[in-house]
């Protein structure tokens, strides 16, 4: 099974905008507001970490957000945090697109697509829901469709609801919709 460890490896790379603080854990800066966060992997406070990659331009992504809003209001018990990996997407731009969304957690630039990469992200909205523990519990979207006012099922929410209940998930992968992670000169491979 994968792990965040892997992930947290792969940030010794970047120099500017991620440290490393423990092997646990890692810092990074806030996209929205250019503070420097902290994400603990164990943490007993919480029962796991959502990753949602995002696009500042991608309508499918766009329609995902108060559905994301709603579920960290509503599963506070985890923490949420976005990730931002469109190499088409200028930094400007993107800062200006997540602080009018208004996200109620903070957005990582992962301008070298070290995070898309390590979890294989394909599409924006692409959720992974990461155990106290690391271990990937579920990933994919967000919801069953590309644009979500028209989704008859809601993944990421059926995830935090099971393993809130103390349930092992009822999905463990969902079909991710939406617009694909543009990362430069690579290809998605996967």
């Amino acid at each position: 099974m994968l792990k965040i460890g892997a992930v947290i490896a792969a940030f010794q790379i970047l120099v500017v905008s991620v440290a490393w603080a423990m092997p646990d854990q890692f810092q990074s800066f806030d996209l929205i507001q250019d503070k420097k966060i902290s994400l603990a992997t164990k943490s007993a406070e919480k029962k796991g970490l959502v990753l949602v990659f995002m696009s500042a331009k991608c309508p499918c992504s766009n329609s995902h957000v108060p559905e994301l809003k709603a579920l960290a209001e509503k599963y506070k018990d985890f923490r949420f945090v976005a990730v931002h990996s469109n190499s088409d997407e200028d930094l400007k731009s993107a800062k200006s697109y997540f602080q009018s969304a208004q996200l109620p957690f903070p957005v990582l630039e992962d301008s070298k697509d070290l995070i898309a990469d390590e979890l294989k992200a394909y599409k924006t909205p692409h959720a992974f829901v990461l155990g106290p523990q690391g271990d990937i519990l579920y990933q994919g979207g967000v919801t069953s469709s590309a644009i979500a006012t028209q989704a008859d099922r809601h993944y990421l929410d059926e995830v935090l609801e099971d393993i809130s209940q103390g349930k092992k998930p009822r999905l463990s992968r969902g079909r991710t919709l939406g617009c694909v992670i543009m990362r430069g000169d690579k290809k998605n491979v996967w």
